[in-house]
């Protein structure tokens, strides 16, 4: 998969919110602090797409 132009869509909380679209969708699961932003910024070869904090909330 190639990823062109990725962009921040939505934060939803309720399924009406979710976008509407036939595009795949990847889902990242996992507790605080493992790295899922780190991941997601590291994939798209973009530093700051996805927020990543030094200290848990």
């Amino acid at each position: 998969m190639q990823i062109k132009n990725p962009k921040f869509e939505i934060s939803a909380v309720s399924p009406n919110q979710y976008p509407k679209s036939n595009l795949p969708e990847i889902v990242l699961v996992g507790k605080s602090n493992v790295g899922k932003s780190s991941f997601i910024n590291t994939m798209i070869n973009r530093k700051a797409l996805a927020r990543t904090s030094s200290e848990p909330r």
